[in-house]
């Protein structure tokens, strides 16, 4: 055989040859072969979908091209892959490409699929072939010319935008909202069991009935060999008095998009459009249908505020759908950094390209992600191959605080199937930075004026680029503390949440836009309740709401579900500081928050874990520059995705004292945890799950065996309790505590170290 080889040079992308339908080659022989019958010609197309993946080969054969002398012909070969067969016993033929036999020996493999986007080269190939065994065939040569090898042609790809389980492998984030709408999947609500379905419940800012939510699309997706024959379509469960909807699909200039009125019986019902009806929108032309990189539905002045809308199902062209869970995540490790942090990495998964992948953590080992004290590092990780891992930022309540952390990781495919759970890390002890808390008080003598002189009793929250309490959103600018800094403070008593601002700003420009997020203006992000557990993603409301402040030069916007919360006055000030920069000071009641999203009223408790985050706007003249965030994740994307925001405490505990833990799981036995946080100094909180009512109780020992303390000794209901133990009147060492119900009895070690 003889072979003109073409390989993508290192370091530059691959091809993708996935739009295309066919490849075509002129052909030219000017000295034929001796033996006709044993020359054929090769096209051989090789694949590695991950950088750390062996080649694999795959091959079409023409068994006459070569055979005589010829003037210029075209070979056009179509870019199909044959069914493969179980033994890998098919040889190559002219009807499309078959991976190399294995019975040829020498060629390597992957995933056994042809990856048409992870094109890593060909091969032109002359062979001599019909060989047999025992014989040597008589050499031979054939002189050949080639021109103008060419892809033509476009072939329809599937965009799965959601699968009925979960979004499509290049659905960038969570999904968002504008208009006050808010999005989430909603676990079992699609139309057939265990099935979910995107709930878009409608919102109304401005009161003019425009609000939508959307996908970002990453990579873009190409839809320009489906534009003119394939359909975009979905199912969809609409209640009385929800109006006209737009589809609509962006390449990020232009838009297109279909306006249809949705049947209103609350019922499931399939919409299929062509995309070819798609007209141009708001003004825009020219759309790219090759780098549609959003995707989204909106109400055209028919939104009304609460109206509830479930899709599902919702892609183009026909996808295949893979129902085989992915192999958990190997070699999980984590290593402590020296910047409170620690780093979890793991080995991509192989075959699994698109897949993303969740960390937890806890301070025991991880058996069940619905385990009390499992908590969340990060959701929805993307895995590019062999560079897998993800930083974990640890916080303490106050102060500076010893933990020792398990991980574990799951993976879930591009069709949403999830993975079970990696092996567990080695514990990592590290320690946690001490971050500010909510003050479980209200600000004393509480006057909106912008005079912030009632709030120094309390501790806030720094914000400032200098030393990394405060964090500069890629791609936006800002030029030091002068530039744009902050302290911020957040208080809480039984009526109300207190709120106050003094922001830095050496150009203080309120009203250079009528969007308010435009201007100098400042955003809390703030979940009211207690959060442990896997994060939210989308707004959600009710039990566990979360809200979105906007801080105005006119007024208060909760920018979720959609209300004007106060304009200036009695409980709301926003105003310029004298010297440089504005001041905001704001409260309001629970139980007026709770009726703008028919919320739960919600009580402070000291020891609720609460997620938060702070954006500061930064408009310098004309137009906003910077974005200084709380959270490292936020990245301008807090708006629309509550697993981004970071989180403090009510008080300085870890955990509610003396009451039932309101995540734990139904009790099926008795439990007592190694407390936390392990070593201590001076106080930490132990916890424990009794299966029956009874008399508790637990105690505290020195090494000798003499109690130092009872913490309880009482009766308990059936359920999962904490309660803090305070040292400081102990020296270092080690102690022992021990939980007694019934005929259950436990004891544990744990360390003072001061």
């Amino acid at each position: 055989y003889a072979n003109i080889i073409k390989t993508v040079p290192d370091g530059e992308p691959l091809y993708d040859w996935s739009i295309s339908d066919s490849i075509s080659l002129w052909i030219k022989v000017l000295d034929a072969p001796k033996f006709p019958n044993n020359m054929v010609f090769r096209i051989s197309i090789k694949d590695r979908p991950n950088d750390t993946d062996p080649v694999e080969e795959y091959i079409y054969e023409n068994a006459t091209i070569l055979d005589g002398v010829h003037d210029w012909v075209e070979l056009k070969v179509p870019l199909f892959e044959r069914p493969q067969d179980e033994g890998g016993a098919l040889i190559p033929d002219s009807t499309g490409f078959i991976l190399a036999p294995t019975s040829w020996g020498g060629f390597t493999y992957n995933n056994r699929k042809m990856d048409w986007d992870k094109i890593v080269g060909f091969n032109l190939t002359a062979v001599t072939s019909g060989y047999t065994a025992g014989v040597n065939l008589p050499a031979d040569s054939v002189v050949v010319l080639f021109d103008a090898f060419t892809r033509f042609g476009t072939k329809s790809i599937p965009a799965i935008i959601f699968n009925g389980v979960a979004f499509g492998p290049y659905i960038d984030g969570a999904p968002w909202s504008w208009g006050q709408s808010t999005i989430e999947v909603e676990e079992g609500a699609g139309p057939v069991a265990n099935s979910n379905a995107l709930k878009w419940v409608q919102g109304d800012e401005y009161g003019n009935g425009w609000t939508g939510m959307g996908v970002n699309v990453a990579p873009p997706f190409n839809l320009s060999g489906a534009w003119q024959k394939d359909s975009v379509q979905f199912k969809m469960k609409a209640e009385d008095g929800v109006g006209a909807l737009r589809i609509q699909f962006e390449d990020g200039a232009a838009k297109v998009g279909l306006v249809f009125q949705p049947t209103t019986d609350n019922q499931w019902h399939q919409y299929k459009f062509a995309l070819k009806d798609m007209v141009p929108q708001d003004g825009t032309s020219g759309f790219d249908s090759s780098s549609v990189s959003v995707v989204g539905m909106m109400a055209e002045a028919s939104g009304i505020a609460g109206k509830v809308i479930y899709i599902t199902d919702w892609w183009t062209g026909n996808p295949e759908f893979d129902v085989i869970p992915p192999d958990p995540p190997q070699n999980v490790m984590a290593v402590a950094g020296t910047d409170n942090t620690n780093a979890i990495l793991w080995d991509d998964v192989p075959g699994e390209d698109g897949a993303k992948y969740d960390v937890y953590y806890s301070a025991n080992p991880i058996t069940d992600l619905k385990a009390s004290g499992v908590e969340t590092v990060a959701l929805n990780i993307p895995g590019p191959a062999g560079a897998t891992g993800v930083t974990h930022v640890l916080l303490a309540p106050a102060t500076d605080q010893s933990v020792t952390y398990y991980y574990v990781v799951t993976c879930t495919d591009a069709s949403g199937n999830k993975s079970g759970l990696s092996a567990n890390s080695d514990p990592v002890t590290n320690t946690a930075k001490g971050v500010t808390t909510i003050t479980m008080d209200a600000p004393a003598n509480f006057v909106a004026d912008g005079d912030l002189s009632e709030w120094q009793s309390m501790t806030h929250f720094r914000m400032y680029p200098s030393d990394g309490s405060g964090h500069i959103v890629t791609n936006s600018t800002i030029d030091g503390d002068a530039d744009c800094s902050a302290n911020v403070w957040v208080g809480m008593d039984a009526d109300y949440l207190y709120v106050a601002y003094d922001v830095f700003d050496d150009v203080f420009t309120p009203d250079i836009s009528t969007s308010n997020w435009l201007n100098d203006a400042p955003d809390l992000f703030i979940g009211l309740y207690n959060y442990h557990g896997i994060s939210h993603t989308g707004y959600k409301r009710g039990a566990e709401p979360d809200y979105h402040f906007r801080f105005t030069y006119t007024n208060a916007v909760l920018d979720n579900p959609g209300a004007t919360v106060d304009t200036l006055g009695e409980n709301y000030f926003y105003g310029e500081a004298f010297g440089s920069g504005y001041r905001v000071e704001f409260r309001v009641k629970w139980t007026d928050l709770a009726a703008f999203g028919t919320d739960n009223v919600f009580s402070p408790v000291e020891g609720y874990r609460i997620p938060i985050d702070f954006e500061i706007n930064d408009a310098d003249g004309a137009e906003r520059e910077g974005m200084l965030t709380y959270s490292v994740n936020n990245e301008d994307k807090s708006y629309q995705d509550v697993s981004r925001w970071s989180y403090t405490w009510i008080g300085d505990l870890w955990y509610p004292t003396g009451v039932e833990d309101q995540g734990s799981q139904t009790v099926i036995d008795y439990n007592l945890s190694q407390n936390y946080p392990n070593p201590f100094n001076p106080s930490t909180q132990i916890k424990f799950s009794i299966k029956e009512t009874g008399l508790v109780s637990l105690k505290i020992y020195d090494v000798l065996g003499s109690e130092i303390a009872t913490i309880v000794n009482k009766e308990l209901s059936t359920g999962t309790y904490t309660y803090s133990f305070d040292g400081s009147g102990l020296a270092s060492g080690i102690y022992f505590y021990r939980l007694e119900s019934g005929s259950f009895i436990q004891t544990n070690k744990m360390m003072l170290l001061k």
